[in-house]
């Protein structure tokens, strides 16, 4: 359950669900049946809702065609489930935290989540350098290259930066100006190595 949800739920933002209500807020669902005067959608598309009031935790929703965005039914499932939130989540990020310029460079370590993918993305086409570490696994080296394929420009993995010195390892990229943390505990101080 995400704090929004909480909050909703809770009372602490000025917009409440009418009542009884059903928590979620992210979510992508599949058309099964239309009206005969819906002409936008199609059994099969996948949609996305335009309303945080709605409540995805449900399995069948019936509501006005309106209310609903079709998206690509290739859109990988992780994607659409939360592209309401997640790529939002990072733009917030690389635009409020700090004043970025292209040039500039950034060090994140969760790059595998959906946010740290759209971090990657959306500092790519801003010209910032990216910086990410990912935690040890088997398949570090797809992850690796798949990251590198989204537009960041290194990608360590938490071993290969206990050494003294990390800052020898970014070549002629500059030292980061911000650090995003999504994971916490020795994670959190990966990022920082690079910050000091």
């Amino acid at each position: 359950m995400g704090l929004f949800c909480l909050g909703l739920r809770g009372g602490v933002y000025p917009v409440l669900p009418p009542t009884p209500a059903i928590g979620g807020w992210e979510g992508v669902g599949e058309i099964h049946y239309v009206g005969s005067v819906v002409m936008a959608f199609s059994p099969g598309d996948l949609v996305i809702h335009a309303t945080y009031l709605l409540g995805t935790w449900q399995t069948y929703v019936v509501e006005d065609h309106s209310l609903w965005y079709k998206i690509d039914k290739n859109t990988p499932i992780e994607y659409a489930a939360t592209i309401s939130v997640n790529p939002l989540s990072a733009l917030r990020m690389l635009e409020d935290l700090l004043a970025l310029k292209s040039g500039d460079t950034i060090v994140q370590n969760g790059a595998t989540s959906i946010v740290g993918q759209c971090v990657i993305q959306l500092a790519r086409i801003r010209g910032i350098h990216g910086i990410n570490i990912i935690k040890d696994k088997p398949e570090s080296d797809k992850i690796k290259e798949k990251l590198i394929k989204l537009g960041t420009n290194k990608v360590f993995t938490e071993s290969e930066l206990e050494v003294k010195g990390v800052k020898n390892l970014l070549g002629d990229i500059p030292k980061p100006s911000l650090g995003l943390n999504c994971i916490g505990g020795n994670a959190a101080n990966m990022v920082v190595k690079f910050l000091n």
